[in-house]
């Protein structure tokens, strides 16, 4: 129990590095905890706090240290376990997400629910044959779920699993730049999936970088924030019928 907190924790420290927000909040808090730190030294750095209001004269430095390390671990568990803050980079999903879109993934749902066909997520791509992508988090939508075969030609997607042996074509209504050249044939294991930007022509996914593992998926998207006018909660969402 203890190995599976730790490797979540350092998973979670691992995608905030490579998350502008997180890296900017995390930046600012490190360098409040050094000036503190050197206020706690020495005492005219402390009176200059005082003097700029950053700091009450009854306050001790130290007492504060404490505070802001307790509260950067509150958010860290969160980030880790409840939601995360991320920034879209990249058309491949419009019109549903557009670039520097401000977004919260729900990070706890795929614990005790299943993944389903239509979710939008975030994950960590790993494959070699991802090239410049691969270490990088995209945004894609779920088409293909474990077990299924998943075929992508002249652009219609038909999926063919135990319910459906003979196939049957998805509903696709929310893309509106289609892609009628690019083709892919995939059988996904239990613990893969089948992902497509919805702005196909411009998309990265896996038609050219295979399925996805189950244990790369951050999370589905919770909320947009960015832009206000935008503000949504799980935007883009398309519910199949079972």
């Amino acid at each position: 129990m203890i190995q599976t907190l730790v490797n979540y924790f350092l998973d979670s420290v691992s995608d905030a590095i490579q998350n502008p927000i997180s890296m900017i909040i995390y930046l600012i808090i490190i360098i409040f905890i050094i000036i503190l730190i050197i206020a706690s030294l020495f005492n005219p750095v402390r009176e200059l706090l005082i003097k700029i209001r950053f700091l009450e004269v009854e306050e001790n430095p130290k007492s504060l240290i404490i505070w802001i390390i307790s509260i950067l671990i509150i958010v860290k568990l969160v980030q880790t376990f409840l939601v995360q803050p991320f920034i879209i980079s990249g058309p491949s999903m419009v019109p549903t997400y557009h670039d520097r879109d401000f977004i919260f993934l729900d990070k706890l749902s795929y614990r005790v629910s299943n993944i389903k066909r239509g979710d939008i997520v975030v994950f960590k791509l790993h494959e070699k044959t991802a090239g410049p992508y691969e270490g990088d988090y995209l945004i894609k939508r779920v088409i293909g779920l474990p077990g299924e075969r998943v075929v992508v030609k002249d652009g219609i997607t038909t999926i063919y699993n135990q319910e459906n042996p003979e196939g049957f074509t998805i509903d696709e209504s929310f893309v509106k730049n289609k892609d009628n050249t690019t083709q892919a044939d995939e059988k996904l294991d239990s613990d893969h999936i089948f992902v497509m930007g919805d702005n196909r022509s411009q998309s990265r996914d896996s038609r050219y970088f295979g399925p996805i593992k189950l244990s790369d998926v951050r999370g589905q998207v919770l909320l947009r924030v960015l832009p206000i006018k935008s503000i949504s909660y799980e935007p883009g969402e398309f519910k199949y019928e079972k």
